[in-house]
């Protein structure tokens, strides 16, 4: 994994570069192996094929992008949060971690990705010469969607615990804690908005397809789960802040009445300076923000969370459109 402390226009037009040329590639190859010919009306088998060559190409690009800004912004995080608490040198030591736990999470999904497609093979009789060249095709190119949903998850749940684990507590005052905080805050949101994107993708999958109840409420379940996976961290984190802050707005009244009353009592320099560093410190503790999320930061929820009703919408959309009689 290459972590890179700057962002630019060309690193970002760059994050994205390689996954859709390879989506472009794998949707080019089913095309052509004819996975991606219009399937008949009442064909279950060719319309799963034909949702399942579109939808898995489209999810593949997909979380290889998400990787990728995943990537850019915990090495800008990492570098905000080791400036906070005077140790970017330590920049170094934390990637070489942070990239050898990637490698281990590279070698897991590669594991889990062939395990789970020799699985679908076996349970639906796919391992004979006699299947259809697209047939192939169509199983080989599970192994690197499942490779990159799973690396996906794995990294999603893992760099921010990390940074959390070891670098949060290295904070050496009050106010650069609540400052890493809100750092850690506004990379757990960016993580749930693009897992949350991925989810408003499946729906490809049900395509001209019937779907069952039971995947209605599977996929319901496992929406939810997940969400409250991904955004309750978050809510934490938000709750820790303002309680933090607020614990020590009234340490720090309580310091003050004290010093108030030891210069009374001795009217000295030294006291005073105590009081007026105490009250600095307490204005720069009450001046720091805990809002969280702007009015950009929630609209961008809400966008990708209306993305899932709008997905389902428009696939059926598209469904009236391609069995309305004028088309």
């Amino acid at each position: 994994m290459k972590f890179n402390p700057y962002t630019n226009v060309q690193y970002n037009a760059g994050i994205a570069l390689y996954p859709l040329l390879t989506m472009l590639f794998l949707l080019a190859l089913h095309y052509y192996s004819g996975a991606l010919d219009w399937p008949a009306e009442g064909d279950v088998r060719a319309q799963r094929d034909f949702n399942s060559a579109i939808g898995m190409s489209i999810l593949t690009g997909y979380f290889w992008i998400a990787l990728r800004v995943l990537h850019q912004n915990v090495a800008s995080s990492l570098i905000s949060l080791l400036v906070k608490t005077n140790q970017l040198s330590r920049f170094s030591v934390h990637r070489t971690r942070l990239s050898n736990e990637f490698k281990h999470h590279l070698f897991n999904a590669a594991v889990i990705a062939i395990l789970l497609t020799v699985i679908y093979c076996v349970l639906e009789e796919l391992l004979t010469v006699t299947q259809e060249l697209h047939v192939f095709i169509l199983t080989a190119a599970a192994v690197p969607f499942w490779f990159f949903t799973w690396l996906f998850l794995f990294q999603i749940t893992s760099n921010t615990r990390y940074i959390i684990n070891n670098v949060l507590p290295d904070s050496n005052s009050t106010k650069d804690y609540l400052a890493s905080l809100m750092v850690l805050i506004r990379l757990g949101l960016t993580n749930a908005i693009f897992s949350m994107g991925a989810i408003a993708l499946i729906p490809i999958f049900w395509f001209r397809k019937d779907v069952p109840s039971i995947d209605i409420f599977i996929l319901a379940l496992f929406s939810g789960s997940f969400a409250l996976y991904l955004f309750w961290p978050v809510v934490k984190l938000i709750a820790k802040v303002r309680s933090e802050k607020a614990r020590v707005l009234t340490t720090l009244d309580e310091k003050i009445n004290k010093a108030i009353s030891a210069y009374r009592h001795k009217n000295t320099d030294t006291e005073y300076e105590s009081v007026e560093l105490l009250e600095n410190e307490k204005e720069s503790i009450a001046t720091l923000s805990t809002r969280v999320m702007d009015v950009r930061d929630w609209s961008r929820i809400f966008s990708c969370l209306s993305a899932i009703p709008f997905s389902w919408s428009l696939i059926m959309l598209l469904e009236w459109l391609v069995a309305s009689p004028f088309s």
